[in-house]
């Protein structure tokens, strides 16, 4: 069985915009969803109530048209097979 649970990779802080970063994996029935995700917070916050704030602008920008995302579908997109050329074997 796979992990669900939601994953916030490489978190930083930007001091010019004075907020985290991060990447924020999520898991949706169509399958994973990659969100580029920021909080906006001074760099004293805890590092719990950050990764909160990421998580929760991650979950917000799901359904965000204009949101930096990106997905990995269920099913792997399969190419059709050629009309009357084989496939070749290994020997």
């Amino acid at each position: 069985m796979s992990d669900m649970t939601p994953r916030i990779h490489d978190v930083r802080y930007n001091a010019v915009e004075q907020c985290f970063e991060a990447l924020v994996t999520l898991h949706t029935p169509a399958g994973r969803v990659h969100v580029a995700s920021q909080f906006t917070a001074p760099i004293t916050t805890d590092f719990e109530a950050a990764s909160r704030g990421l998580l929760n602008t991650a979950l917000m920008a799901l359904t965000d048209k204009t949101a930096l995302k990106s997905r990995q579908l269920r099913q792997p997109i399969v190419p059709p097979r050629r009309s009357g050329a084989e496939m070749p074997h290994a020997a």
